[in-house]
Order: structure tokens, then sequence, then C-alpha cells
């Protein structure tokens, strides 16, 4: 959604450092650097995400640059996180597929085991989110507020947030401000991903479910 200036630099700064991660994994001043990049930004997922990316990347010597980069963040992670992040900063690097990693992660992936939401946006991101486009579509100006929205909506799908969905569509109907076809079409997708959520987590607990078409 809307960036200050500030964390559209600090945006811009933490793509550039991904980058340089991609092609040197093990560079501990690119991972720093994109802490720091990170820390500019609102929401704490850009942070989650770097330090999970320093952590699997970093080898077990680096013990010391763990510890220090976890120190530079905690203040900014929910407590549970910060906790799972000291217990893996003494040992071996964590691995690749783990769920500390977040949307944010370029060289850590998300473990299938986080429900998909989890996973892209955390509830904090997706209230503020939800707070923005109610805001602009009740008191902003025409021009500002069509953006904002279709911003939101993008984010919704290209996210599946549907906390954020289901609070701000709630927070409009409240304002008595009618909804077009767009968001219609957002929810039925969201529901669809549900069904299709919940289809693949009953096939992996019962492997018997036939999936393919019967003899």
């Amino acid at each position: 959604m809307t960036l200050s200036a500030a964390q559209r630099q600090a945006h811009l700064e933490l793509r550039a450092h991904a980058r340089r991660l991609l092609l040197s994994p093990q560079d501990a001043g690119a991972h720093m650097a994109r802490l720091h990049a990170a820390l500019q930004m609102a929401d704490s997922e850009p942070v989650q995400g770097a330090l999970a990316d320093l952590y699997v990347s970093l080898p077990r010597s680096e013990r010391a640059l763990r510890v220090a980069a976890l120190q530079m963040t905690e203040s900014r992670l929910n407590p549970h996180v910060a906790e799972a992040f000291a217990r893996n900063s003494q040992g071996y690097p964590l691995p690749l597929v783990t769920p500390l990693a977040t949307r944010w992660s370029v060289l850590a992936h998300p473990s299938a085991d986080v429900p998909a939401r989890v996973r892209r946006a955390n509830p904090d991101h997706s209230r503020r989110l939800a707070r923005e486009v109610v805001q602009a579509l009740c008191e902003g100006d025409p021009t500002l507020a069509a953006r904002v929205e279709s911003e939101f909506l993008d984010h919704c799908i290209n996210c599946q947030d549907k906390l954020a969905f289901m609070l701000a569509a709630r927070e409009l109907r409240r304002e008595e401000l009618a909804l077009d076809d767009r968001w219609s079409r957002t929810a039925s997708w969201l529901e669809q991903r549900d069904l299709l959520g919940a289809c693949t987590r009953t096939a992996a607990r019962d492997p018997q479910t036939p999936t393919g078409p019967r003899p």
C-alpha cells in the first residue's frame, strides 16, 4: 500500500541486497545491510524474512553474527518468533524450509505446514491494510481512493489475505459504502482457494482418498 519516501527507499535497498544474496548467499555484509533496510519498513514481516535468510545461509562458524543480528531485530519480532530464532542462534544453520521464513525471504522457504495466509501476510499487516483502504474509500480523494482500492484487492488475491479482505469489507458495509463487482470476484476467489486448501489438507491426511477418475 502507500509507502513513505523512506520506506520506498528501504524497499529498493531490500531488493538490491536480495539480488546480491541470490548470487552470494553467505555474503554477511549483504545480510546485515538488508536487515538494516528491513528495519526501516513499517511491518515486522520484512525483518523476520531477512533474518530467516541469514539464519539458513550463514555457516555454524558465524554464530556471533547470528546472535548480533537477532539482538538488532528482536524488538521488531513477535516474542515467540524471537525465541525460535534464539534457540537456533548457537548451532547449525536453519534448514532451507522453515516456518520462520516469510514472503520476504529469498533464500529460506516457508514450511508447508504453516497456513498460507500466515506465510504470506501477518495479522498486523492485514489489519493495517484494511484500515488504509477503508480510510481511503471513506475520506480520500477519488483518484487516490481508486488506486488504494485496486492495490488492496490485488494484495488480497496475490497473498491470499482473507483476513484483510474480511475486515475491510465488513467495515465498508457498516459505512454503507457500495462495493463494486471486483469485491464480489475477490470474495469468490478467496472462498475457492479455501475450498482447494481444505481438499488438499484432507487428501494429505488420508492418502487412500482417490484423487483421479475411478476405474
